[in-house]
Formats: C-alpha cells, sequence, structure tokens
C-alpha cells in the first residue's frame, strides 16, 4: 500500500502558487498542468512549460499527492509523494531536490504517526507553525483528520465536521453529508475580509469553498462555484474519472487470470491481486507487496509494483496494469495486464475485461425452516447508538459485504422447509451437516464460489447458540447455520445483532476467526488491541468488547459497522484457496497479514488471575485408539472472593484453549469439529463462583478435531488448558500427562485401527450420527462391534451407536423436514452392554467421565421408551457405582447433581407428554 491514496479525479495534485498576492493554484494531470488565478486560466501546458523550476523534479509525473511547506513571503518549498517516497523540493534557484526517501524518515512522522495514517492517506494540507515554529501538518482521511507538529507528535485528532484545530473551526460542521468523509483534495483560498482561513475541498467532480469559522460559501461542481478562474479549468480536469476498482478477468489460451485491483471505493488498500487457472483448474495466485506506482495522464492511468507474492512461488516478480482513464458515466474499456520477471525474461500478457466493482462474487442459497425469520435489512440509525460521525445507512447482509468488496448474490428465492414432525427440534453438526448435503442444489465436493445458509430454530449444544459455521468435514467452510429461536428469546430479531450474527458467521465462511483467536491460525495472524478483545469488527462479539475504559455496553458506540483492515486484506487479497469455500481447511490461512507482530499461541508462564484455579481431570491411561475424554474445572480460590466466569468452559466455548503436545514434541491447539457461536447475545452467560457454589465443570472430547486425530500414536502427551476470564486474565491449568499405551496384540491392533479413521473420530465427538458421508466409520464401528464384541473398547463403539439410536436424526429432502424417530429398543440395548462391560473394572471399557455421561443417557432413552421405573432405576445406579468407587467426596456430590438434574427433566418430559 502507498502512503496516499490514488483518486479518480481529473488531475492528481493540486498546490498553492503564489505570485505576490495574488491567488493560483497549480494542478497536476501526469506530466501536464493547468495554472488558475481568481479570474481565469493562465494558462494549461506541460507542467514544466507551467512552471519550469519543475524540471529538475523527474517523478512529477508519478505524484499522488503534493504538500506546500513555505508560508508567504517564505522561499517555495513543496513535497511530493508516489509510492512510499518522498521528494523535499525547493522551487528556488531554478529548482532542485533537497531530500527524497521513505516518508517515515520525514521528521518525526515514522515514529509519530499513529497505525490508520501510515498508508492510503486521502489529503496532506499544511497547518500554521506552532508557537515555537515547529511545523505541523492536517493529514485527512476517510472522516477524520489529525493534526501531527513534527517536533512533539500528534496535537489533534478529530472528526472532519469538529475542524483540524481545536478553535476557530466551527464552520467544518457545516460541511455537505458527502463533504464529510474521503476527500480527495484540500486547497487554500484566498483569506476572508477579517483574515479567516478558507479552502477549496474537492471530492470527484464537486467542491466546496469553506470559511473555516462560518461555513460553506459556495458547493457544487468546480465552474458553479462563482470562481471563475475553477470554471476555466480544462473540462477534463473538472470531469471525475470512472473507478477501474474491481475484478478484471482475461484468457491466453487455456490459461484464465481473474485479477483484482484495490484502488478507489470503500477503504481502498492500493493492492492489485489475482488468480490464474488452468482451464478451470486453479494453479496460482499472487498479490502485490510493495506500494504501487500509479501513472496517469489524459488518456491512461498505469499502475505497476515490482513486490509480488505468491502461493506456488511462480517466477514472475513485477505486475503492470494499464487502463483508459474514461468519464464516470463512460464504460471501461479493456485493460493490458502483465506479469514480468526481474529480468523481463518471462512474461505473461493478456487483455482483460472488467467484470465488475466487486473484488469476489459469491453465490449464496439460504434455506429456512417454516416459522423461522430470515434477516432482510437493519437501518443503522433506528437502533443501537452509533459512532460519531458515523454515516447511518440501511444495511443488508449483501450490502454489508459490499462494503468490504465481496458481492453476495442470492441464488433464488429463500427455500422454506415445511415442518411437520409437530416438535421443536434441534440441530446438531451432523445432521446439518446431512442437510447441507440433502438441500445444498449449488453443492459440490470442490473449491467453489457458493455458500448454503441454513436459518434454523435451535442448536442442540445449547440455546443460546446463534450461529455455527458448521462445515469442517471434507470440503470445508462453505455452510452455516443461524438459529432464529435463539436470536428470539435474545429480543435480537430486527436489530444490529441480527445483522450482526449473519456478516460474522459468514465471515468464518470466507475463513476469518474471532478477534480473539486470530493468534490460533495457521500460521498466526497478529491480535488487535486488548488481545482481539477490543477490535471493532464484525468477527469481535459485542458481549466480550474491552478496550481501555471502553465495555460490551460501549461496543454500539464505537462500532463503525464494518471488518478491521487486516480481515480486509484477507477478504480481498487471500490466496484463493485461503479464502474460497471449500478451499484450505479452517484457521489453515486464515489471515493475509503475517507480520512481525503475528505470534503463535504460547501457554502462559503462570496465571493471572489469582481468584481462580484450572484443573483437568480424567484417567491418566488409554489404550490404543481409545477416546481421550477430559474433565475441566473453574475454581475460585477465595482469595477475591466471589468470582463471575462464563458458563461455558469447555474448548467448543468460546474463552478455553487446550494444548496438545505428543510424543515427539510436537504442539499443536485442539480445536473441535465445529464451535458454536455462543456470544451472540446482549451480553454473555455467565454464573457466579461461591464458597456454596465454588466450581464449574465441563467435559471435553480430545480424541479428534477440526484437524484430525490428537493421539493417533502410542506414547505420553501433555495437556495444558488456559482459560481467559471475563476481564481478559488468563488462568492456566497444571499440565496433565497421559499416555496411550502400546496395543498388547493383534485384537488390540485392529480394534484401534477401526476406531481411528475421520470417519470414526467425527462419529465418536458427535456420538453417533445418521449423515451419509459418515457411512464408511459407522461401518468400522459395526464391524468392531461384530469382530471384536469382547473387547473393553467396544463399548465405545456401542455408546455412539446406542446414543445415536435413542434419539431422532433430522435431515431435509424434498423440501420439508424429514425425522427419523428415536430407536429406543436397539439404544437401550448397546447402551446396557457399553455401561455393564464398563462397571465391571475402572479400566476396562469406558472411561468414568464418559461412563457417568452414558448412564445418564441410557436413563434418558429409557424415559423415552415409556419405563420410566428403569430410568429412576439407572439414575440410581449411576451414584452407588460411583460411591462403591470410592470416588472423592466433591466428586459424588457433582455426580449426585448431575444425576438430579437429569431426572427433573425426565419428569418435567414425561409431565408435558401426559399433559398432551
Amino acid at each position: 500500500m502507498g502512503f496516499m491514496r490514488y483518486k479518480a479525479t481529473g488531475f492528481s495534485w493540486v498546490l498553492a502558487a503564489p505570485a505576490g498576492s495574488e491567488w493560483r493554484l497549480l494542478f497536476s494531470q501526469g506530466m501536464e498542468g493547468a495554472l488558475v488565478n481568481e479570474q481565469q486560466r493562465i494558462g494549461s501546458d506541460w507542467l514544466t512549460g507551467l512552471a519550469p523550476q519543475l524540471y529538475n523534479f523527474p517523478n512529477r509525473g508519478a505524484a499522488l499527492g503534493a504538500l506546500l511547506l513555505s508560508r508567504p513571503g517564505e522561499p517555495q518549498q513543496s513535497l511530493f509523494f508516489y509510492g512510499n517516497t518522498y521528494t523535499w523540493y525547493d522551487w528556488e534557484q531554478g529548482g532542485r531536490v533537497l531530500s527524497e526517501g521513505p516518508w517515515t524518515t520525514l521528521a518525526n512522522w515514522g515514529t509519530a504517526l499513529p497505525t490508520g495514517y501510515r498508508s492510503q492517506v486521502d489529503v496532506l494540507f499544511q497547518a500554521p507553525n506552532a508557537a515555537d515554529g515547529s511545523r505541523q501538518t492536517y493529514f485527512f482521511k476517510g472522516g477524520r483528520v489529525l493534526t501531527l507538529n513534527w517536533s512533539t507528535g500528534v496535537v489533534r485528532e478529530a472528526l472532519i465536521t469538529d475542524g483540524p484545530d481545536a478553535s476557530g473551526c466551527a464552520g467544518w460542521a457545516a460541511l455537505p453529508e458527502d463533504f464529510r468523509s474521503g476527500l480527495d483534495h484540500v486547497a487554500p483560498y484566498k483569506p476572508a475580509a477579517d483574515g479567516t482561513r478558507q479552502s477549496l475541498l474537492i471530492k470527484g467532480a464537486q467542491g466546496v469553498l469553506l470559511n473555516w469559522k462560518t461555513g460553506v460559501l459556495a458547493s457544487g461542481a468546480l465552474d458553479r462555484l462563482g470562481v471563475p478562474g475553477l470554471a476555466a479549468l480544462p473540462e477534463h480536469y473538472r470531469t471525475a474519472h470512472r473507478p477501474f476498482t474491481g475484478r478484471w478477468t482475461g484468457t491466453l489460451g487455456n490459461q484464465r487470470v481473474e485479477v483484482r485491483v484495490d484502488m478507489e471505493g470503500e477503504r481502498p488498500l492500493g493492492v492489485i491481486s489475482g488468480d490464474l487457472f488452468t482451464g478451470n483448474t486453479w494453479t496460482d495466485s499472487f498479490r502485490t507487496t510493495t506500494e504501487l506506482l500509479v501513472v496517469s495522464g489524459y488518456g491512461l492511468v498505469n499502475v505497476s509494483a515490482t513486490g509480488l507474492s505468491w502461493a506456488n512461488n511462480s517466477p514472475w516478480t513485477n505486475v503492470v496494469f494499464q487502463t483508459s482513464r474514461v468519464a464516470v458515466n463512460s464504460p471501461l474499456s479493456t485493460a493490458h495486464f502483465a506479469l514480468l520477471a526481474r529480468d523481463n525474461s518471462t512474461t505473461l500478457q493478456l487483455s482483460c475485461s472488467y467484470v465488475g466493482p466487486a473484488l469476489r462474487s459469491v453465490e449464496l442459497e439460504t434455506d429456512a425452516m417454516a416459522g423461522t425469520q430470515v434477516f432482510q435489512s437493519y437501518d443503522t440509525s433506528r437502533g443501537a447508538a452509533v459512532p460519531r460521525g458515523y454515516r447511518n445507512r440501511v444495511l443488508t447482509l449483501a450490502s454489508a459485504y459490499a462494503e468490504a468488496g465481496i458481492e453476495l448474490k442470492n441464488a433464488g428465492q429463500v427455500n422454506v422447509v415445511a415442518d411437520s414432525s409437530g416438535a421443536d427440534l434441534k440441530w446438531s453438526e451432523a445432521e446439518l451437516h446431512a442437510a447441507m448435503e440433502a438441500n445444498f442444489s449449488l453443492h459440490r465436493d470442490s473449491e467453489q464460489w457458493k455458500i448454503w445458509a441454513f436459518v434454523a430454530t435451535y442448536h442442540s449444544y445449547h440455546d443460546s447458540v446463534a450461529g455455527i459455521m458448521f462445515d469442517q468435514v471434507g470440503r470445508q467452510r462453505q455452510g452455516v447455520a443461524v438459529f432464529s429461536n435463539a436470536l428470539r428469546d435474545y429480543n435480537a430479531l430486527n436489530t444490529s445483532m441480527e445483522l450482526f450474527t449473519y456478516v460474522h458467521e459468514l465471515g468464518h465462511v470466507f475463513n476469518m476467526l474471532h478477534s480473539w483467536e486470530k493468534n490460533l491460525a495457521v500460521p498466526p495472524a497478529p491480535l488487535g488491541p486488548n488481545n482481539g478483545f477490543g477490535e471493532l469488527s464484525w468477527m469481535n462479539y459485542p458481549s466480550v468488547y474491552a478496550n481501555g475504559d471502553r465495555r460490551p455496553e460501549h461496543f454500539w458506540q464505537d462500532f463503525p459497522y464494518g471488518f478491521s483492515d487486516n480481515e480486509l486484506r484477507h477478504l480481498r487479497h487471500g490466496f484463493y484457496r485461503h479464502i474460497v469455500p471449500g478451499g484450505d481447511n479452517a484457521i489453515t490461512n486464515a489471515a493475509l497479514d503475517l507480520s512481525a507482530t503475528a505470534q503463535a499461541f504460547t501457554l502462559p508462564g503462570t496465571g493471572e488471575d489469582p481468584g481462580l484455579s484450572l484443573s483437568l481431570g480424567g484417567k491418566r491411561f488409554f489404550g490404543y485408539g481409545e477416546p481421550v475424554m477430559a474433565e475441566l474445572r473453574l475454581s475460585r480460590t477465595g482469595i477475591r472472593g466471589d468470582v463471575t466466569v462464563a458458563e461455558a468452559i469447555g474448548p467448543k466455548g468460546e474463552r478455553t484453549t487446550i494444548v496438545i503436545t505428543d510424543p515427539y514434541g510436537r504442539t499443536r491447539v485442539f480445536r473441535p469439529i465445529a464451535r458454536a457461536c455462543t456470544g451472540h447475545g446482549p451480553q454473555e452467560r455467565t454464573l457466579t463462583l461461591t464458597e456454596a457454589n465454588p466450581a464449574v465443570y465441563e467435559t471435553a472430547y480430545l480424541g479428534y478435531g477440526s484437524d484430525g486425530l490428537y493421539f493417533a500414536e502410542p506414547g505420553l502427551y501433555k495437556i495444558t488448558a488456559v482459560h481467559t476470564g471475563l476481564d481478559g486474565a488468563r488462568t492456566v491449568s497444571p499440565t496433565r500427562t497421559v499416555r496411550v499405551r502400546t496395543p498388547l496384540d493383534r485384537a488390540d491392533q485392529e480394534v484401534g485401527e477401526l476406531l481411528t479413521g475421520d470417519d470414526q473420530g467425527t462419529l465418536l465427538a458427535f456420538l453417533g450420527s445418521d449423515a451419509p458421508h459418515l457411512t464408511t466409520g459407522n461401518d468400522a464401528l459395526q464391524e468392531l462391534v461384530e469382530r471384536h464384541g469382547d473387547h473393553p473398547l467396544a463399548a465405545y463403539a456401542r455408546l455412539a451407536r446406542g446414543a445415536n439410536a435413542g434419539r431422532h436424526f433430522q435431515t431435509i429432502g424434498e423440501g420439508r423436514l424429514q425425522v427419523r424417530q428415536p430407536d429406543t429398543k436397539t439404544a437401550v440395548a448397546q447402551l446396557t452392554e457399553a455401561v455393564t462391560v464398563s462397571r465391571t473394572d475402572q479400566d476396562t471399557g469406558l472411561d468414568n467421565l464418559t461412563l457417568n455421561a452414558a448412564f445418564r443417557r441410557l436413563a434418558t432413552v429409557h424415559a423415552k421408551a415409556g419405563d420410566l421405573e428403569r430410568a429412576e432405576a439407572t439414575l440410581d445406579t449411576l451414584v452407588t457405582h460411583f460411591h462403591d468407587q470410592g470416588v472423592p467426596a466433591p466428586v459424588q456430590q457433582r455426580i449426585q447433581e448431575q444425576a438430579d438434574t437429569t431426572r427433573a427433566r425426565i419428569r418435567e418430559t414425561a409431565g408435558e407428554h401426559q399433559d398432551s
């Protein structure tokens, strides 16, 4: 990205060119120029014909911005900017270059300018010197302006409507709406009679004459401002040019290139990127890594860069893009595009046609359960407060992504799925994936710019889940679900949060992580403010927002309804497979910015919150192929008294990260197959740990996740958990060592292999599924039971099959909800066998955590079958079994609470059925 933004105006820069007391402006368009005063055009010619002093400035035609440094009566000096380079030019004595180099070497600019003003700056305008004589400059970008003292640093940063200075700027508040952000040029105008500063502001082909104290003197087209000299400018200087930002495509034989030019429009990044295809097969992607050199003239604009980054190491290092400059209402002509090697020995050159202003285009197919609400639009002026200076507008899902450069095209009307089941059924990840494969008409098990969105009722994990990118099996990132009933329960329908949920979940499809999880990406990406919790982005949660003294209740007052700069770079210029649905797996290559500030997730040396303690419990020895389970316990220490914590503390939630080190010393972060988004409510679900209730527990299956098997080989593994509290402080568990035993015989080996495939891992994580894409895994579990039914680990196959049989499985077919009802007979048989085998010996069959859950699941299936007596007896057996095992008293209490909770749920359900 270059320091200054390219403008689609009829000229590149404008400078005051005073002659005594006469007001004059010099406009530059490439190597040409026009000089005007108040009453007339003095001339239009080559720049050196109008200003011979510029003859010794060889890059005059490439400058995208200029800054007049001298005050009236001082020797005339200017700064010119092109790419990331400045030239300090002295107009006196025939003209000479005083210095040039990277803009970061100018005075204190490189150290004092904040991040937001270090690239794509709109306008520079010189301010009055400070009291001590230090130079000062105004930097305009977007809707804000910053004043920099060249000696002491930032003086002020404010909205443009507040004016560049703290006083004497009341007139800026009267600017027309279109001139409150994105200015193209600011030039001095002659002072008012009382000496008040006055300026000419230009945006496109329109201008404003502004008195800094009293407001707008005139506004409109440049030839309608009442200044004859401006009206006399050549027409092409007064004509806005059509932006050429967008997507271009060209072919040469069987090669096809898609080029993305990001120069103008909403938050331009000053980057060219593209994808290369042979036929329909992607072969490589590139993006510019150095600033763009832009040379524009009357009829052409030429953009080039000498640094490229490639996905697959293609040999080209330079890019050239050239197209015609046409009036804003005229069609764009073809462009010349070339990729060149450093020595120009290898080239790819072709003509490209303009596709449209979007940098990428995606088809979105939406299905919705009958009775749910599909988001339509949200008017930002009607709901939550917005930041000062924010331009209110009506946002749709499509327009929110259009502002990021992504075109979302609806693939037909929303398909309403009829539901005649009579039940308020909840959706698991397995059911969602099966529904996508059955009902997504555009679905292919390949990379493609097509997405399926499903509006359902509730998620099976928790009623608080408002959305999920569930597709993390096979070709990932092709499907999302939004849970309308959860949003309804939050009172979030027809609010900013409904829009937020849709945009957020689609962000995961495009391989973007939560703001506070970007360092978990492979490779890692840098975190934003306050470890990401302070980032103002669609990918954060309002409920966890924390930046300085700003908290969740301030989020909507601060949020400008957009993505962060790093996220925009990824969306617009990430390599093809890094972002296309069905491309790289989730979190792999999930960011474009891999700067030196990006650090992989590391375990803190010690905990940061003395009021909390985190531990990992469970079995320490596992058979080969045996599912690895762990119990997380977050408890108060008493040092800080009662502590409020997040309700969900497992890895499927938002705040706990589990790190696993294998026998070879390789460390990976555990990622569940799908992580539900639980933070879309007005506030995060919490509970308070007290002396009477000092801990919260959650059981986690760690054997298989989005990265595959985590305990695939025998040996010692180390597991550590880190929990981030509501205040951002991290609590670290002691590292727990577990051992996966080496198979003792051929039966152990075969059983382990039947348990360790990807499909089997998914089935064990989901506790079974009817999903067609998991047929191979189900066949393996069935084979295990049939061939090795007496093996202790066969209990896990029976558990998965029994749990799945004991619940309904729903999918979509022929436009209707299709529900396979529970098979309680099979479920009871399978679960009973799994529980019975596991009760005989603590080290046989299911581990204690899984056995506890299996007891409660068996009781629930008995109740579904109408046998409440057996359900009650099963829960009683659960409690007595672990009492007889001699487990510690706190654990016994926890098991009793779990049994009582299950018993109450069974009785409530039975009562509902009796009432009906």
